[in-house]
């Protein structure tokens, strides 16, 4: 590739991303997300609930913490929409939200293990 080429590629490309970034917006409700999962009880809720829908006590007991502590935190994840929940029966299940945030954690563990083949 000529270097007049690659030059007009690379202020093709300049101009895309400038439009291509999201606005401030959806910038902080991203940063928000990731700071969720920068939380290791949070990741871990995350996990169990990927697994199957869990109770607060459920999840609770999984994790061997209290119920005050899990409601605290899954009030955060719900508030930035990746979890829900349904009542089923006299208990309240939370779920994840979507798939996406299992996609999520899937390439971290990806990376995770690519990095540590490196060494």
């Amino acid at each position: 590739m000529s270097e007049q080429n690659f030059e007009m590629e690379h202020q093709q490309a300049l101009h895309n991303l400038k439009q291509d970034l999201p606005d401030d917006t959806d910038l902080e409700a991203m940063v928000n997300i990731f700071k969720a999962f920068g939380d290791m009880t949070r990741v871990k809720i995350i996990l169990a609930l990927s697994e199957t829908p869990l109770s607060v006590g459920e999840i609770a007991d999984t994790l061997d913490m209290s119920q005050s502590s899990i409601s605290h935190q899954l009030s955060i994840l719900k508030r930035l929409n990746l979890v829900s929940n349904a009542r089923r029966g006299r208990n309240i299940h939370y779920r994840l939200s979507d798939q996406h945030i299992i996609t999520i954690f899937n390439q971290t563990k990806e990376h995770i293990i690519e990095d540590d083949n490196d060494f």
